[in-house]
Order: C-alpha cells, then sequence, then structure tokens
C-alpha cells in the first residue's frame, strides 16, 4: 500500500513500525507524533492509510484525530496498549478499520493493513451499488425458516436482507451479533447457500459445547501418539472445511488461549495439528456468532481485541423480535404451515384475541420462543383454530388461566415442555446474564423448584 503516515508519539515503536512497513513494500509518508502534526501533514500529502496511536501527546487524541480523518474519508487502524471499556466505546464510533493491541508481532501488523485495505475498498464499493442510478440487487426472497431462509417485511428486517444480500457472495469473514433465538444460525446458514462455496463443507462449531481440553484437537487435529489417548491422527474442523465455510457459533465462550490460536490461524492462513511439525495450508471462510456484548467481554479481560477486529469485518445485528413485531402474524402463518406438514394437522390460524397477547408479549427468547410456543399450541389444539394460549409470563397463574378443556396434566406438559426448550437455547445454564432464569422472568431458586416439581430429570446446571 502507497502513502501510510504513522502517527505515534513513541519514537522507538514508531521507528519500528516504519520499519516493518517497509521491508513488506509499504511506503510510508511520514511520522507525527501529535494529532496536530498529522492534520497538517495529511493536507500536504493524503495518505492511503494512517496508523493512529490513541493516546499522543498535545492538545488533542488519537480518537480526534480520527473523526477529522473520518470526514476527509481516510481509513485509519488504532494502535494502543489501552483496551479498557470506555476507551473501546469511544473508537468504536469512530468506525476505524481496525484497532492493533500493543505489543504486537510484525505479522500481525501487516495482516491487519491487508483487512483494513479490502475493508476500504468492499465499502466502497457497497456504497456504489447503493447509490441513485446503480440496479437494485434482486429482492431476497422470502424462503422457509426450516430451509435456511429469513422471514420479515419490517424495516429492520429489510436492512438484515440486504446486509446478507451484499456480503454473501464473498469470502468476507462475517460476525453474527444479536440475542438467543434470533436466527443467527439461520442467517450463517443462507450466506452459505448463497455464497461461491456453497459446494464446499459448511461446518459448525458450537464453541460453549466444546470441553476446552478438547477445543484445539477439535479445530485443529492432532497426531498419533500426540497425548495420552490419541490412538490415531486426527483432523480437525479447520483442516476437513477445507475451500468451504466455519461457523463459530457462542465464541464468546471461547477460551482466551484458543482465541490466541484461532487469531494465527486466521492471520497466517495455516494450521498445525497438536504433536505435528508441518504447517497445513487452510482456506476457509469464518462466519462468528455470539449473543454476547464482545466489547464488554474485551473490558473484562474475556475476549481479545485483535481478534474481535479480525471477525469484525462485516458485522450483521440481528434484531429481537420485540423490535420487530410487525413481523410476528408472517412468522406465525409459516410456523402454522411447518407444524400442519410436519404433524398432519389442519390448523388454519389463529384468533384475533390470541393474536393480539402474542403482539403483546415481549418475546425474551425471540423467534425460538415463537416457534416452540406456536408448535406446543398446534398439539394441543381442539380444533383447526388456536384458540387459547398460555405465554410463560403467566406461570403465576397458569393452572387458573388454563384453557378449557385442558387436563391440568396437559397443562403441565406446556410448561414443562417450554422450560426444557428455554434451558436448551440457554444451554442449560440457569441463573447469571442470558441464562433461562432471566428468559423466563423467575428468580433461579424458583426455577430450581420449578424444575424439581414437574420432573426435568435431566439437565445441566
Amino acid at each position: 500500500m502507497d502513502k501510510i503516515l504513522i502517527v505515534e508519539d513513541e519514537l522507538i515503536v514508531a521507528r519500528d513500525i516504519r520499519k516493518t512497513l517497509e521491508k513488506a513494500g509499504h511506503k510510508v509518508i511520514g511520522v507525527a507524533r501529535t494529532a496536530e502534526k498529522a492534520l497538517s501533514m495529511v493536507q500536504v500529502t493524503r495518505p492511503a492509510l494512517v496508523l493512529v496511536d490513541i493516546f499522543l501527546k498535545g492538545s488533542l487524541t488519537g480518537i480526534d484525530l480520527a473523526s477529522r480523518l473520518n470526514e476527509e474519508d481516510i481509513p485509519f487502524i488504532y494502535i494502543s496498549a489501552n483496551s479498557n471499556q470506555s476507551v473501546l466505546e469511544a473508537a468504536k464510533t469512530t468506525h476505524p478499520y481496525g484497532f492493533i493491541v500493543k505489543p504486537f508481532r510484525a505479522r500481525d501488523l501487516l495482516v491487519s493493513i491487508d483487512i483494513a485495505q479490502y475493508r476500504y475498498e468492499h465499502n466502497k464499493e457497497m456504497n456504489r451499488r447503493s447509490s441513485p442510478g446503480t440496479p437494485t440487487p434482486a429482492p431476497v426472497k422470502r424462503v422457509a425458516f426450516n430451509d435456511d431462509g429469513f422471514i420479515g417485511k419490517s424495516a429492520v428486517m429489510l436492512k438484515v436482507f440486504n446486509q446478507i444480500q451484499q456480503v454473501a457472495p464473498f469470502d468476507t469473514s462475517v460476525l453474527l451479533l444479536g440475542e438467543s433465538g434470533t436466527g443467527k444460525e439461520v442467517v450463517a446458514n443462507h450466506i452459505y447457500r448463497e455464497s461461491s462455496r456453497n459446494n464446499r463443507p459448511f461446518i459448525k462449531i458450537n464453541c460453549a459445547a466444546v470441553p476446552s481440553g478438547l477445543m484445539e484437537s477439535d479445530f485443529f487435529g492432532h497426531e498419533k501418539g500426540a497425548f495420552t489417548g490419541a490412538a490415531d491422527r486426527k483432523q480437525g474442523k479447520f483442516e476437513l472445511a477445507a475451500g468451504g465455510t466455519i461457523l463459530l457459533d457462542e465464541i464468546g465462550e471461547m477460551p482466551l488461549d484458543i482465541q490466541a490460536k484461532l487469531l494465527r490461524v486466521l492471520q497466517e492462513k495455516e494450521i498445525q495439528r497438536i504433536g505435528g511439525n508441518t504447517m497445513i495450508k487452510t482456506d476457509v471462510r469464518i462466519i462468528a456468532a455470539t449473543n454476547r456484548n464482545l466489547e464488554m467481554e474485551i473490558a473484562a479481560g474475556r475476549f481479545r481485541l485483535d481478534l474481535y477486529y479480525r471477525l469484525h469485518v462485516f458485522p450483521i445485528v440481528l434484531p429481537p423480535l420485540r423490535q420487530r413485531k410487525e413481523d410476528i402474524p408472517l412468522l406465525i402463518d409459516h410456523f402454522i404451515t411447518h407444524y400442519n406438514s410436519t404433524m398432519g394437522k389442519n390448523i388454519t390460524g389463529v384468533d384475533q384475541p390470541v393474536l393480539q397477547r402474542l403482539l403483546d408479549y415481549n418475546w425474551p427468547g425471540n423467534v425460538r420462543e415463537l416457534q416452540f410456543l406456536i408448535e406446543r399450541s398446534i398439539l394441543m389444539a381442539n380444533d383447526d383454530r388456536i384458540r387459547e394460549i398460555i405465554l410463560p409470563d403467566e406461570h403465576p397463574a397458569l393452572i387458573k388461566n388454563a384453557p378449557t378443556g385442558h387436563s391440568q396434566k396437559a397443562i403441565e406438559e406446556i410448561e414443562k415442555a417450554h422450560i426444557i426448550s428455554i434451558l436448551e437455547q440457554c444451554n442449560f445454564k440457569i441463573s447469571g446474564k442470558g441464562g433461562a432464569a432471566e428468559l423466563l422472568n423467575l428468580q433461579p431458586s424458583e426455577l430450581y423448584a420449578k424444575i424439581k416439581k414437574i420432573g426435568i430429570k435431566k439437565f445441566f446446571y
């Protein structure tokens, strides 16, 4: 890349960065120790990229400089040793093209520049496509939820549809963000289906479900005899997915030591099996998904900032169902059609009072919760309409408000099925942020009591 400006007040660090860039064939137009000096240099020679230290000498910070660079449409990468939450939040508002944490390897710097260049050019292409006079891409088709589509007509969902269309044809890494049950895996399926890699493997890994001690072997494989019990050579998921796509679901649960190994694999595009001496080239597209706030995880020291920016090339935020309630009738119709087919039923719809209650409900479990609720309601329906429905927030009066003709045992089965579905949704986490008790609006002790009372035998604390 031509014309890189370094803004760094530590002369030794600036010198090392310059040497690394020039050795790699990049042209450095200068080094500025203050934001003020950097701005004056930008007016003389427009850089193609600026490396910005956040904390600089002088009255302006690197974040102040970044805001001015945005006005000039000049891409920049932050370089900083500070990754506390307040700094991250302030830095995030300036939309950087990367963030490198000191100390860093030369390889990390060069890869970050390549990613920044790609993101900048990709954004320009996306802006060009969306500019007036540019042909509009064909609308996203409404396809079955259980196939790999996504249903909705709300403004927030149309935005998601558009983002999926934009990114699917490229090999760009995608980060799917959103609460549990919003459809992150459904979006990942659609991106894979619409990509040029759709005839190659698509391997899904739930990072929360793989024991930390087995994760490296599961990801990267091992050689025979690499450790006790390694009776044979094993190929890891990255090797098996060659030429295809990997979904790293619940990536916020990944241990830090595996995060470091994953980062190097993504940067260097090669893996090494445990116990092996050979580096194996790997070509995979990464789709990562999480319901966690990764910025808060970074600030708490549980997620690597450099990995975050390596994955954060194209983020898609999936809205919770409570923000797209106009889509609920569409979703209900779809689920009824689907379960009529699989159950041999002939439900024609829901009564208006039932629909209104569904529209008024807050949906902490999002689309997945709605899906489970419609499924159970179809099972319990006495004729061709869903005329009664029991919402989870009605648990204190569950029996009193039971639909006419349903036995107490049937009502208990509805409650049991719903609790099990929420437990599965939360990976059987009871308490804490995102736990089943929170989604069910219960105290953890109350949920434990219910689990015992209604006889849920197999679950994990």
